[in-house]
């Protein structure tokens, strides 16, 4: 009965949330919700130069991140799986906000009305607002466990490579968006690494949520194919994953294999970093502290 109590909140938020978003939408679109418009106008602030990697602005949010990382596996350790769903529909609302925010920001701000498919919601880190309103639905079991899985390992990787080297856009209320949505995935990602009990084995962790990735990774491809041809007139290039067959990446080590050998091979070596070297540094940080902790229980024991 509880469990049917919270599934019917998070069914009614939600289709609140939808229903508010095309009410919106239309209301835009007939020029009117002129209060909205001014919102967006005024959170609209040129830097007169691009903000740079490892610049004060970044250094200090990348503290910020940190220390509440670490705060979110002292807390995911000692919760464990109390009130996860929740957490995650909660954190799922958040990014909703955030890319609303941003997808009517660039169409009406930055585009003037004219749809930016560099913005387009599928890129890697724009998985979370689809995992974090799909996951709170489902019933325990392994395919719940898979998508916390990738979450945990791939999710948590990708917020960290934005973090430690971002690109930044040259309005403040952007670069304040990418560095709020990074450090929210990361915390959540750690939360959950902790509270599921992550670490413990590499074929039973990270092969799993691979099955995610894998699929994830040919759908922007061929969403990739499939929208280019719209996004012909857009003011940035659709580059979803950033390893678009149209476009070159500038993910190092990538970018040279297709420079030199092409599209194809350039994917499979994408695809191999974020498993092998992406995901799989993540259980392995998580592997050893777990090690360690087990190692200091038994000394105390002792």
């Amino acid at each position: 009965m509880k469990r049917k109590r919270e599934l019917l909140t998070f069914g009614t938020v939600l289709s609140a949330l939808a229903v508010c978003t095309a009410v919106l939408l239309l209301a835009m679109r007939q020029n009117g919700a002129v209060w909205f418009l001014e919102l967006l106008q005024a959170s609209d602030m040129v830097l007169p130069e691009k903000i740079k990697a490892f610049s004060a602005f970044h250094l200090i949010w990348l503290a910020v991140c940190v220390l509440l990382a670490i705060g979110a596996g002292f807390l995911g350790y000692k919760c464990q799986k109390k009130h996860l769903d929740r957490l995650f529909f909660g954190f799922g609302c958040g990014f909703y906000l955030m890319e609303l925010y941003k997808q009517f920001y660039s169409f009406y701000v930055l585009q003037d009305r004219v749809y930016d498919f560099g913005f387009f919601p599928f890129q890697f880190c724009s998985l979370p607002i689809y995992l974090c309103l799909i996951i709170p639905f489902l019933p325990s079991g392994r395919c719940k466990d898979t998508l916390y899985g990738f979450f945990a390992l791939f999710e948590t990787m990708g917020g960290c490579l934005v973090m430690g080297y971002p690109a930044f856009y040259d309005r403040m209320s952007l670069c304040i968006h990418t560095m709020l949505w990074h450090t929210a995935m990361i915390w959540l990602g750690v939360y959950i690494l902790f509270a599921r009990g992550f670490g413990k084995s590499w074929r039973r962790e990270v092969l799993p949520a691979t099955a995610v990735f894998l699929p994830a990774l040919a759908l922007a491809t061929l969403l990739n194919i499939l929208l280019t041809p719209y996004a012909a007139a857009s003011p940035n290039p659709l580059n979803l994953f950033y390893i678009s067959p149209f476009q070159n990446t500038r993910f190092l080590i990538i970018q040279d294999v297709q420079k030199t050998f092409g599209w194809l091979p350039s994917l499979v070596t994408y695809a191999a970093l974020f498993i092998f070297v992406g995901a799989t540094l993540v259980f392995g940080v998580v592997f050893v502290i777990r090690r360690l902790a087990l190692r200091a229980k038994m000394c105390k024991k002792e």
